[in-house]
């Protein structure tokens, strides 16, 4: 099973270490003193600070335990939670890994895996 959803990727011309408040990242799963960033604008990106995009992806293997849970009928959240445990990340959690490798902002991540 699997999920995927797309973010502008930080134009690598203009990135430049964003000030976020600890506080917003430790609410987004992230360490307070993760070190961000956020495009400032220039010729090569239309001064967006944004050029390109990057998937982001949650794959689902359906593992023999997956399985069963399926077959007993268990519910979403209990599925996705022994997912989680055998090892899948969440559309969040990808994004997440992406904005501490600078290639997304913190608020791409948001704003596109709000509702999952």
């Amino acid at each position: 099973i699997m999920a995927q959803r797309l973010v502008r990727r930080i134009c690598e011309n203009c990135k430049d270490v964003e000030k976020v408040p600890a506080e917003a990242l430790t609410d987004n799963g992230l360490p307070g003193d993760t070190e961000v960033f956020k495009g400032a604008g220039c010729d090569m990106c239309g001064n967006t600070g944004y050029r390109g995009r990057q998937g982001l992806f949650e794959v689902m293997p359906i593992t023999p335990t997956i399985r069963e849970m399926i077959l007993d009928r268990a519910s979403t959240p209990e599925i996705n939670e022994k997912a989680i445990e055998e090892g899948m990340l969440t559309l969040r959690m990808d994004g997440m890994l992406k904005v501490k490798k600078g290639i997304t902002t913190l608020e791409e991540v948001v704003k596109e895996t709000a509702a999952g």
